[in-house]
């Protein structure tokens, strides 16, 4: 069986996305500081009756892992505000041109990388998935999820929003835990 190409993986995450309600966007590319998003997918999110600040928005990245960025805490820590100001940029909160307005900004990391996953990479994206917008960013990181196409392997960390309205993490994780594989640390007796 071939390894997984990006192709596939858009082929598999995008019926999903959309069934859900969500609009897929053409990515973009940075060069200061270095960043690659393939995809946007937006969806309107209402999280309650007040018309100007109960809007938001549920915002899908899928993004290739930058070069200068490791598996550490701090480095991809910088990665997600790089992500999140590219959020911020393309979906701001007055909703000029096609987007809607919010002021809210769930984001759902999904990060193709080169590098092996391992056993201890969730702990390691744990920490980074708060359900607390990053530092002087209004995106709120709600899952991220790390995957090798070439190893076939994922792995994610996922925070809990209100219940029922940022679902897009769920859906991600569970449909690439089908297709790509765990490692699951095993367990200390």
């Amino acid at each position: 069986m071939d390894a997984m190409t990006e192709d596939d993986l858009f082929a598999l995450i995008d019926p999903l996305l959309r069934e859900a309600g969500a609009v897929p966007e053409e990515g973009e590319e940075f060069r200061q500081p270095p960043l690659d998003v393939l995809r946007y997918h937006r969806r309107a999110v209402r999280l309650q009756w007040l018309p100007w600040f109960g809007r938001g928005l549920s915002v899908v990245v899928v993004a290739r892992q930058p070069v200068d960025v490791g598996l550490s805490a701090s480095d991809y820590r910088r990665f997600l505000t790089r992500l999140a100001m590219a959020v911020n940029g393309r979906f701001p909160p007055w909703g000029f041109g096609p987007h809607p307005k919010g002021l809210v900004l769930g984001m759902t990391a999904l990060v193709l990388t080169p590098e092996p996953i391992g056993p201890g990479d969730d702990a390691i994206l744990s920490a980074l998935v708060s359900g607390r917008p990053l530092p002087r960013q209004r995106a709120v990181p709600l899952g991220v999820i790390r995957v090798n196409l070439g190893q076939e392997a994922l792995s994610y960390a996922l925070a809990s929003g209100p219940p029922g309205v940022f679902t897009e993490p769920l859906i991600l994780a569970d449909a690439l835990g089908e297709k790509l594989r765990r490692f699951v640390p095993l367990i200390d007796l």
